[in-house]
């Protein structure tokens, strides 16, 4: 053992050892045979004879000292690095290509990660449970706690050491500047046992009601953003909704909170009323979220029991609850979302197919490079294993090459993904409508030991995969005729070639076709007209009940003002009564202004009058009323709704009752798709005095003008204003999607055809230098310029014509999938999946691109000179 560590940690002193003890052996024979009578010559000679060979009796040795691997290991690396200095260009091809394919990859991997692996930076979070209420068994929607409910849960249960409740997503002006927050009770930094970088935590005795002062914490990357890293801000006071408020800490960087995105800060929850003023009395009945830190003596399946039959001795005034109560559980929240890696998974296979194409096709033109380098290297190959090395010890050497190229390949990925991410970033940001990146709060996904090791193993999975069949191919020769020196050529097209040409070109295919649906589609939505007025029309959201009415008030007098009406802002699906359609219908609340303030037309009947807010009556989409009474008028018809039971809402309007008077048809709104306007079906009457509508104001002159101007005027009615946003930007984001997928995707596309034609031009330029002697003779015998360097481009349609329709086939096949499940209603309108310019576009895109790699090859076989190519050896 002890010569082993000594040969590992001072190799050179110990084959010094060796030499001098071999020599030590060999001049002791040689003393005994001249003691014998021998002269001191022959004595050597009989010596060395009796020895045997010294090299080999130093490689028994090594071996017996149990490092020969190592040993072996290091002279490849030594062995790789001279070759690399032979061939510096080939390496940095390799790992320039391997690097970018896998360094998009990560950049998927990352934001995975960021989702669904990476913990808070907390102690032992894996103890960390929210208690959720599902609607019923299975259901994603959950019934909410209420703060009384929280503390009673607190007070009677001990299944958790500790236990904290949280109201998220405050949006609140601060300073001038509108910043999210999230409410949290004050032993909220306790439970996760995390202490403040600066300053301190919030404690119990701040969200007490007889708190002397409101308090608040930074995050580490608001206090980064608006205060420049200040260590003196502890203390400082804040004008948070026209009141003061002091900072007392500021938390780590990396800390989150048990949420996706870092929060800009946490204040008490009983600050609710001063926060969302309309809460102001009935803080006790608001809805937060519930986590504790099991107690290490009771198991998942213990807690779960012991909450259900504390709910189950509750009372419940609404089946609902009721049902909830029954399905009360427990869920990890160690990471950032619930969803588990399985779904997970699913929902980020898109991105991972698409970025994995551009490893696949990398790595493809990494196995033409080390093709055409080990049909270089046949005479080496030939010589090493002539002189007793066995094939495996040639592969293992040349797998150590690509080895080392995959380690140099991943640490320029992971600057590559570093790269893509901020420059990603940043496009968003500067690209997406102002309105929108100031509600926005992303930061860039941060790269942990998950992420340096994916990109590790993906770059020497890739790398040694991709190197094995090289490896393979270039020690299978025919040793007595490479010592000869005839090295064979492996110049014509083989099926490795086609097999590994036609995928590049059915991966740049594919992403193209994606890319020109997405153009298209965008093209399309931006000229789609969404049946109302987008163009001038505002929507403000009051957060502050109490001033509703001078908000309204104020809404009128401004000057830019045209026409003000109200909608309650969620949409509510439902399924009619009394008709054998079981499809749902989208009904919203609004108020009489509303037709005419959107400019959405009533083809029959008429709209709602003042005096029918709240009333038993509807107006339709005519869409709908082809739907339901498709033999007669709507107009006069009676509708009978049945809403759906589900969590509570906060202040939401009531049917006048189940059945509703049509009185008439309002024009079909098509409105923009992935949820930003949805199409209504039933429009119900109310008033802009309720509670939680949203107004919709259509101005004068520009809409931004107006826009700035009316959040002015009404922040001096309310410090808290925010949410005022044209109806342009909304429409328009529809639109954005779409373009950021098309640019996704042709950048995409764009990389993918690059590297195939680069591959495909590589490749038929070494078919054409391996080749030249054959051409030679060719064109000796008559072949005409014309005729050769039309058998060279006839050696790339084989496969590229296969990897246009493998590609196109492809696309259609995901295309049909995708039209069959529930995301056709979403995006079936919008994205036309199956456009023929597209598929065409596409098509001639790639033959163009590679009929222009493969004629520079062709004009240069056709050059060639018969007479100097037969005089070459």
């Amino acid at each position: 053992m002890t010569l082993r560590i000594r040969a590992l940690v001072a190799p050179r002193r110990a084959e010094r050892e060796l030499d001098s003890e071999l020599a030590f052996h060999l001049e002791r024979e040689t003393e005994k045979l001249i003691a014998s009578g021998l002269s001191p010559a022959d004595a050597r000679d009989r010596a060395r004879a009796r020895f045997g060979s010294v090299s080999l009796a130093a490689d028994e040795c090594r071996d017996a000292r149990g490092t020969a691997l190592l040993d072996d290991g290091i002279r490849d690396v030594r062995y790789a690095l001279r070759s690399f200095g032979r061939a510096p260009l080939f390496a940095l091809t390799v790992v320039t290509t391997v690097a970018l394919s896998v360094g998009l990859l990560a950049v998927a991997f990352t934001i995975f990660n960021s989702f669904f692996f990476r913990v808070d930076e907390v102690p032992k979070p894996r103890e960390l449970f929210a208690v959720v209420r599902p609607v019923r068994a299975g259901s994603d929607a959950f019934v909410p706690f209420t703060r009384s409910e929280y503390e009673a849960l607190r007070r009677e249960t001990a299944i958790f050491s500790d236990v904290f409740a949280r109201f998220g997503n405050i949006e609140s002006r601060i300073n001038g500047r509108m910043m999210q927050g999230h409410l949290v009770t004050g032993n909220f930094f306790h439970v996760l046992g995390v202490n403040a970088a600066l300053g301190r935590t919030l404690v119990p005795a701040d969200d007490e009601a007889a708190a002397p002062r409101p308090v608040l914490v930074l995050s580490h990357k608001s206090w980064d953003r608006a205060f420049a890293r200040d260590p003196r801000v502890v203390g400082r006071t804040l004008l948070v909704n026209g009141r003061d408020y002091e900072i007392v800490g500021v938390m780590p960087e990396g800390f989150r909170g048990l949420v996706l995105y870092v929060p800009d800060y946490w204040a008490p929850l009983s600050l609710l009323g001063e926060f969302r003023p309309n809460r102001a009395g009935s803080e006790d009945s608001a809805d937060v979220s519930v986590i504790g830190r099991l107690r290490p003596d009771v198991s998942r399946e213990a807690a779960i029991a012991r909450l259900t039959a504390w709910a189950a001795g509750k009372p419940h005034a609404r089946r609902v609850d009721r049902d909830a109560a029954a399905n009360i559980t427990i869920e990890p929240r160690q990471g950032t979302l619930n969803e588990s890696i399985g779904e997970g998974l699913l929902t980020f296979s898109p991105i991972f197919f698409a970025f994995g194409l551009i490893l696949m096709i990398g790595c493809t033109n990494v196995a033409h490079l080390l093709l055409a380098r080990g049909v270089s290297r046949q005479r080496e190959i030939g010589v090493r294993l002539a002189l007793g090395a066995s094939r495996r010890r040639v592969i293992r050497q040349l797998l150590t090459e690509s080895l080392l190229l995959a380690v140099v390949a991943a640490a320029m990925g992971l600057l590559v993904s570093r790269v893509v991410l901020e420059a990603a970033l940043s496009a968003l940001l500067s690209t997406m409508p102002p309105e929108l990146a100031e509600a926005v709060n992303i930061v860039s996904a941060p790269a942990d030991w998950r992420v340096v090791g994916f990109i590790l193993v993906a770059a020497i999975a890739s790398t040694l995969l991709f190197g094995l069949a090289p490896a393979l191919r270039a020690t299978r020769i025919e040793l007595v005729r490479t010592m000869r020196g005839e090295i064979g050529s492996d110049a014509r097209p083989s099926r490795a070639r086609t097999v590994l040409i036609g995928a590049q070109v059915t991966a740049s295919a594919l992403l193209l076709i994606c890319a020109a649906v997405f153009l298209r589609s965008a093209m399309s939505s931006a000229k789609l007209d969404p049946g109302m007025r987008t163009a001038d029309i505002v929507l403000i959201n009051i957060a502050n009940e109490p001033l509703r009415a001078s908000i309204i008030q104020a809404v009128n007098a401004d000057p830019f003002v045209a026409g003000v009406s109200a909608s309650w802002p969620d949409v509510h699906s439902s399924p009619p009564s009394g008709f054998g359609n079981k499809q749902g219908i989208a009904y919203r609340f609004v108020s009489p202004e509303y037709f005419n303030v959107l400019g959405i037309p009533i083809l029959r009947g008429r709209a709602f009058a003042h005096a029918e807010s709240g009333a038993a009556v509807a107006v339709v989409s005519e869409g709908t009323a082809r739907r339901l009474w498709p033999n007669g008028n709507a107009v006069g018809q009676e509708l009978q709704l049945e809403p759906i039971e589900g969590s509570r809402r906060g202040p939401e309007p009531r049917l006048a009752s189940r059945t509703l008077m049509v009185v008439g048809i309002a024009r079909d709104v098509l409105g923009s798709q992935f949820g930003f306007i949805r199409p209504i079906d039933v429009y119900v009457p109310t008033t802009s005095a309720q509670a939680a509508t949203s107004l919709i104001v259509r101005v004068h002159g520009d809409p931004e003008v107006a826009r700035r101007a009316l959040l002015e005027r009404l922040t001096l009615v309310d410090p808290n204003m925010g949410g005022i946003m044209t109806l342009r930007t909304i429409a328009s984001a529809g639109t954005y999607v779409l373009q950021l997928a098309f640019w996704v995707t042709v950048v995409l596309g764009g990389l993918a055809l690059a590297l195939t034609v680069s591959g495909l031009f590589s490749v038929l330029s070494y078919v054409v230098e391996q080749r030249a002697k054959e051409i030679g003779v060719r064109m000796a015998l008559g072949a005409t310029a014309g005729s050769v360097a039309g058998l060279v481009l006839s050696q790339t349609a084989r496969p590229v014509a296969i990897g246009l329709v493998t590609g196109g086939s492809l696309a259609a096949s995901l295309a049909a999938v995708l039209m069959a499940t529930p995301a056709a209603t979403e995006i079936g309108g919008v994205v036309h999946v199956f456009d023929p310019l597209a598929y065409a576009g596409s098509a001639v895109t790639i033959l163009a691109a590679c009929a222009l790699a493969a004629s520079i090859p062709a004009l240069r076989a056709a050059r060639i000179d018969p007479m100097r190519t037969l005089r070459q050896e």
